[in-house]
């Protein structure tokens, strides 16, 4: 208690310091037990209970009690000259004029103050934080509101800090700026008539944008603003390919994990815009970035998953596949293993409830019969093999290390699905698998230890693979 009246004093005699400035009288305050109004100007000794009304302008001070008085050892204070004294409403605390230069003013504020702007903010954070700060011997509702009122209000604290030009803000207004700020966009956006200046100032606002909602609440808040509609929708329909990346990467911020932007994103109709995207599209980043959100989208959400199956996801997939880019391929494909680990992962729901509706609701996609359907086995098929032989071309090293690891493991991941498939194609894959097992063994021979732990890792994935393909345990073929 004794250390929260400190603090409230300290604060009070800083904010007294900054925020008044009044005549000055000479006369000098003599202390009692009571209460007494201390006239502006006056000077008052140190060590005093101090008060102050913010509402009426008034100020009091008395003598510490009896037990304080031994703690801070008064007496030594009050023999001390008036001029180790605090003078509140001194007329010097504000600046006298205010024709001088800012760097003029901005020098006597810095002088003025003796703790600097980022003390003064994390004081402020802790009064602002209300209750959540009380100590905990004051944490009872009837002692809670008479401390309460000691402190000012968030809007009474931002009034009063304007001298000092602190700018407090919460997320929610932070949120609100950089909508406005984007509205001022939003028409040369539509009509691509944005100026290099102007396509900066807009990719600046949706980074900022993507860094505020990866708080979940600020997420929700987001969509509540119709950030989907107003923001990422019109920054997709632009013709501004680094606008299209850095709007898909706030959409996959947004909609990660979040069940109710998940929500609003499938009502505004964004998976077909995403897939369009992502079939029509000719730049890297932005089907890298596309794929990014949709992932976010679909992941443990079977509603996105199905309305991504029945528009026609998997054969853009499948094309991606057989003939794209690099590091679309890998994310296509890590996808699909997510979504096959999701339905093995329903068993593990211990609630019989719970896994019999998230069981229910997967079996709506249909996942594997959609993966049959457009021919995803055999577009895995035939990455695998066009994969390694284009790797045991090289016969020095590996360049693709990432894409030979992701394409074995989904290779194994949905082996049980495309059973028949590898069946059919089995000798051809032996022959190929054969080949790169003994391209990897001589490889890890001469490799440093770093590589030969990555080459021995795709060893075991692919002998793993074999034995399911050979249809024996894998310690047979080990």
């Amino acid at each position: 208690m004794r250390a929260s009246i400190r603090l409230y004093t300290f604060l009070t005699y800083l904010l007294l310091a900054v925020f008044t400035c009044a005549e000055k009288n000479k006369s000098v305050f003599v202390p009692s037990r009571e209460w007494q109004t201390v006239k502006k100007g006056t000077p008052i000794p140190a060590g005093l209970h101090v008060r102050h009304n913010f509402q009426t302008g008034v100020t009091e001070a008395k003598l510490m009690d009896d037990d304080e008085t031994k703690e801070k050892d008064f007496n030594n204070n009050v023999n001390h000259s008036h001029s180790k004294s605090l003078i509140l409403h001194p007329d010097k605390t504000l600046l006298e004029s205010k024709d001088d230069d800012e760097s003029v003013k901005s020098t006597k504020k810095s002088e003025m103050l003796k703790f600097p702007i980022k003390e003064l903010k994390a004081r402020l954070k802790k009064i602002k934080a209300g209750e959540a700060d009380l100590p905990s011997e004051i944490n009872d509702e009837s002692t809670q509101a008479k401390m309460m009122q000691k402190f000012r209000s968030y809007e009474a604290l931002k009034e009063e800090l304007k001298d000092l030009e602190v700018n407090v803000t919460t997320d929610a207004e932070v949120l609100n700026n950089l909508f406005k700020k984007f509205q001022t966009y939003k028409n040369a956006i539509s009509t691509s008539s944005l100026t290099i200046a102007e396509i900066e100032n807009v990719l600046d606002i949706l980074n900022n944008l993507e860094y505020l909602i990866h708080q979940i609440d600020n997420a929700h808040l987001f969509a509540d603003m119709e950030g989907i509609t107003n923001i990422i929708s019109p920054c997709l329909n632009s013709t501004y390919h680094e606008v299209k990346a850095e709007a898909l990467r706030l959409l996959g911020a947004a909609v990660q994990s979040n069940p109710k932007v998940q929500g609003k994103a499938l009502e505004n109709d964004l998976m077909q815009k995403l897939l369009h995207m992502l079939s029509t599209n000719s730049k890297t980043m932005v089907k890298s970035r596309c794929l990014f959100a949709l992932s976010a989208l679909v992941r443990q959400f079977p509603a996105a998953q199905k309305a991504l199956l029945d528009r026609g996801g998997l054969e853009i997939f499948g094309t991606i596949l057989s003939s794209d880019q690099l590091q679309t391929q890998i994310k296509v494909m890590k996808l699909i293993n997510d979504l096959i680990v999701e339905r093995q992962d329903v068993d593990k729901i211990s609630d019989i409830g719970q896994r019999e509706a998230k069981a229910r609701e997967y079996a709506i996609t249909d996942l594997e019969q959609k993966l049959l359907m457009h021919r995803y086995c055999k577009h895995l098929n035939d990455l695998m093999v066009k994969s390694f032989v284009y790797e045991m071309g090289n016969q020095h090293d590996i360049e693709n290390y990432e894409l030979l690891e992701v394409v074995s493991e989904s290779m194994i991941m949905i082996s049980p699905i495309c059973k028949n498939e590898f069946q059919t194609n089995k000798n051809m894959l032996l022959r190929v698998m054969n080949d790169m097992l003994n391209f990897c063994q001589d490889l890890s021979k001469s490799a440093e230890s770093d590589d030969s732990d990555i080459i021995n890792n795709q060893i075991q994935l692919i002998q793993k693979f074999k034995a399911i393909i050979l249809e024996k345990p894998l310690h047979e073929e080990l």
